[in-house]
């Protein structure tokens, strides 16, 4: 491996396979030629690559970053391998033409992925991440996808992360940023968690980057980010609304019914006053002391579960989930932090377009036009929902029987790969009023004909940050609305719809103030799937006006919205 100054790595000397991630502040690479910790019975830990996006440099601490990386040196040898066996604590700093670029971090070990399931088939058995931000949906949608996780090991999981935070602030470490994106739940060995975006957090006050918060999981107004206090607060929300199975409720009522000690803590916790909220000590010794004394299954599963199949009418209840899915844990040895070159490379990259199997052009859109913009709140980043693999489909065609949560992460997909051959991946995604005030107003007034009342709304942006693209997802009463509105809206162009951004990162410049897109080559394509409107837009982040570029633009917008929906 080549060294770059002040001990750190290379970026020449890595060896990129595929691409694992894409957000606002950069994209996460697997490492082909590089093990940490080689001296384990394992044989070692995968490694990936965080490379922040250019535009973050100039605010980036490159010292707060060195010195996490040195706290695996300064820690005891018992310490050091508790925090990379619970995070994914940053490894080595990546230097590029001896600026620092990035950083190299464990992988998250397999224990904590699962088998994803979907609706129609395609993707079953994927293995994915199993963030916690699953666990805040009903039950018989995490059963659907292939996660069983009852009253017992909820409470255990948040045990578990409860006696981490305590540690991690012994150490200094506050987290910040706590929530269920950025946790992970062990699928297999006792329920555990296991901390990612660990950059984010900050060690002995500082920061690698100003502290950001996940939108409905802030601390109340104006109070200190990163701090023990604040933790615990975003503990307490994790908790509340784990129970709850419900990703915005600060009712601490369904965790009451649990344990009157852990309402009462939550209360305590959530207090607006930091110096009146308890220690994650005193919540991991009331966790772990009220797990055994409520069921293994769920509390309360919902009473309008769809079970077996069958659309709900009345009230089935929801089956086999009763037992955990958590078995014997993987135990690791020593840890000896060591990274090693398999080979010295070039990193490997893709052009700007990668040439997939499949080159079918879809048809041609409408004519683009003048377009208002709006931004987004950034996306909590979840795969796509889908329902149960006996499932009826028929359910989706009526709000009275459709139980899909009105969510980004059930609604929309991670991401997609188009005709040509090109991925996209999701950087923010919300929920929100329909119509929205920037739509051209007589599309406005067809929609509130429609019945339009909510919206879910996502932007997608390919790897090399080249195209982005909107997608729209609009639920209607039943199946026959949403082709009546379909129809109804066929005289409006794409460009009659606002353009939606991530607020950072690439795309987000197309919302700023001023930004011309009337005479930029874009696509759009809008369908109906059960009772669900669908619309989609492409177009080049640079606004290109050659119309040579409007294939690529076609295969985006028309994978995007094929993959949208329920």
């Amino acid at each position: 491996m080549n060294a770059a100054p002040g001990g750190a790595v290379d970026r020449g000397a890595l060896v990129l396979d595929r691409r694992l991630g894409q957000g606002g502040q950069g994209v996460v690479h697997r490492v082909a030629n590089l093990r940490i910790n080689r001296a384990a019975a394992d044989g070692g830990w995968d490694v990936v690559y965080k490379e922040y996006a250019p535009a973050l440099l100039p605010d980036l601490d490159a010292a707060a970053l060195t010195a996490m990386v040195d706290l695996l040196d300064e820690l005891s040898g018992d310490e050091g391998r508790w925090l990379c066996e619970k995070t994914a604590w940053p490894a080595a700093v990546v230097r590029t033409d001896g600026q620092v670029s990035g950083f190299l971090m464990r992988a998250a070990p397999d224990r904590f992925r699962f088998d994803f399931r979907s609706l129609s088939g395609a993707g079953s058995g994927t293995r994915r991440l199993a963030n916690l931000e699953f666990l805040l949906n009903d039950d018989a949608y995490t059963a659907g996808i292939g996660l069983t996780v009852g009253e017992r090991d909820r409470l255990l999981l948040l045990a578990d992360l409860a006696g981490t935070l305590d540690r991690l602030h012994r150490i200094g470490i506050g987290v910040g940023d706590l929530s269920p994106k950025n946790l992970l739940l062990a699928t297999t060995g006792p329920p555990e968690c296991f901390l990612i975006d660990c950059d984010a957090m900050r060690l002995r006050g500082a920061s690698v980057l100003p502290q950001a918060e996940t939108p409905d999981w802030q601390l109340p107004a104006g109070e200190e980010k990163a701090t023990p206090a604040g933790d615990v607060h975003k503990l307490a929300l994790l908790a509340v609304r784990l129970i709850a199975r419900d990703q915005v409720t600060t009712d601490p009522t369904a965790l009451t019914a649990l344990s009157p000690d852990l309402g009462e803590l939550a209360r305590r916790s959530l207090d607006p006053a930091p110096a009146r909220r308890p220690s994650p000590a005193e919540w991991a010794e009331c966790l772990r002391a009220a797990a055994p004394t409520v069921p293994t299954a769920s509390a309360a599963p919902p009473a309008d579960a769809v079970s077996d199949g069958a659309a709900s009418d009345g009230a089935p209840a929801p089956q086999g989930r009763s037992k955990s899915s958590f078995v014997a844990p993987v135990v690791f040895v020593v840890l000896v932090l060591v990274l090693l070159a398999v080979m010295i490379a070039r990193s490997r990259g893709t052009g700007d377009h990668a040439e997939g199997p499949g080159t079918t052009r879809p048809p041609t859109p409408s004519p683009t036009s003048a377009s208002p913009t709006r931004t987004p709140a950034p996306v909590t980043t979840t795969p796509a929902r889908t329902p149960t693999a006996t499932f009826d489909p028929r359910s989706l065609d009526s709000a009275q029987t459709d139980r899909t949560p009105l969510t980004a992460s059930a609604l929309l997909p991670v991401s997609f790969t188009d005709s040509k051959g090109v991925t996209y991946t999701r950087n923010s995604g919300s929920t929100g009023d329909c119509p929205d005030d920037s739509m051209k107003e007589s599309l406005q007034t067809a929609l509130r004909k429609a019945g339009c009342d909510k919206q879910v709304v996502g932007t997608y942006i390919d790897a090399n940050a080249r195209i982005a693209v909107a997608v729209w997802v609009i639920p209607l009463a039943d199946a026959q609305a949403a082709d009546r509105g379909k129809q109804a809206l066929a005289e409006f162009s794409i460009t009659d719809w606002s353009l939606w951004c991530p607020t950072t990162g690439p795309g987000s410049q197309l919302c700023d103030r001023g930004t011309d897109i009337r005479s930029a080559t874009q696509s759009g394509y809008r369908m109906n799937s059960h009772r669900y409107l669908l619309q989609s837009r492409a177009l080049y982040i640079n606004l290109t006006t050659d119309s040579s570029a409007e294939e690529w633009t076609n295969a985006a917008a028309y994978a995007a919205i094929t993959e949208a929906g329920p």
